[in-house]
């Protein structure tokens, strides 16, 4: 049974690239069912379904995080998908007494520069002919998953505009200050100051995460056999191991 210090511990959901606040569903009614902490799915700006205002930009999204997680009644654990995982990251460090720990899931960060030109070419064929460019990478993501979270991934990328997903794209790789190839991770990184618990999909970017600076008391799991929505491909484990991860946090062991 969960203690009632982190049965109280509120857990904050980011959303990936071109997704939305329904694109947890599959998490939060399995969160919700374990235990009554107050579970919060974050609308970033320009994401489906979120209000009028803020940057559709990386540093703009971090922002609007900060403020929800200001309005959080305790410190939470975030947890952070691709894309999200970058706005955590700096919501952390922005906001590092409103953070019990952070989890993220395949994070976009920590690329090699030599994806520059890569991440370049794509952005402008974004711009220039709207979802047909990412078309591909959600829809082999999407044969992956159960139906429903197929089905929403799906949906989010089609009602995301593509200008909003191209500006995602270039303030995660290519703006000044961006922070998703790995010399900018490792700065970005050094100012967390609470554990973080990284779950990759791929032994290359599990390894990438282990050469970045990391709180005490942070952990890397590899999922070997699944894609890069894992969380979504294995919701029931992925609930499980935020849970034991969350009652690590709020009970850790004294060494």
């Amino acid at each position: 049974m969960e203690s009632p210090v982190t049965d109280a511990t509120p857990i904050v959901l980011v959303h990936g690239w071109a997704g939305s606040a329904e694109a947890w569903h599959p998490i939060v009614s399995r969160l919700r069912a374990k235990a009554p902490q107050p579970v919060v799915a974050a609308r970033l700006p320009g994401s489906p379904g979120a209000p009028d205002g803020g940057t559709s930009t990386i540093p703009g999204a971090a922002a609007m995080l900060a403020e929800t997680l200001r309005a959080q009644a305790r410190p939470v654990l975030l947890v952070g998908h691709s894309m999200g995982a970058q706005v955590t990251l700096l919501a952390h460090a922005m906001e590092p007494d409103s953070v019990l720990g952070e989890v993220v899931i395949d994070p976009a960060y920590g690329a090699s520069h030599t994806d520059h030109a890569g991440m370049t070419e794509w952005a402008s064929r974004i711009e220039t002919e709207g979802h047909a460019a990412t078309h591909d990478f959600f829809a082999s993501a999407a044969a992956t998953m159960p139906p429903e979270a197929g089905n929403l991934l799906l949906a989010d990328h089609s009602a995301t505009h593509p200008a909003v997903i191209a500006r995602y794209l270039r303030s995660e790789y290519l703006d000044s200050g961006a922070i998703g190839f790995l010399a900018g991770t490792r700065r970005a990184a050094a100012r967390r100051t609470k554990p973080v618990l990284a779950i990759h999909s791929t032994e290359l970017g599990a390894s990438r995460e282990r050469m970045l600076p990391a709180p005490p008391g942070s952990r890397v799991e590899t999922w070997i056999g699944h894609g890069h929505f894992l969380h979504l491909e294995s919701p029931d484990r992925f609930v499980e191991t935020v849970g034991a991860w969350r009652r690590s946090l709020a009970n850790p062991v004294v060494e």
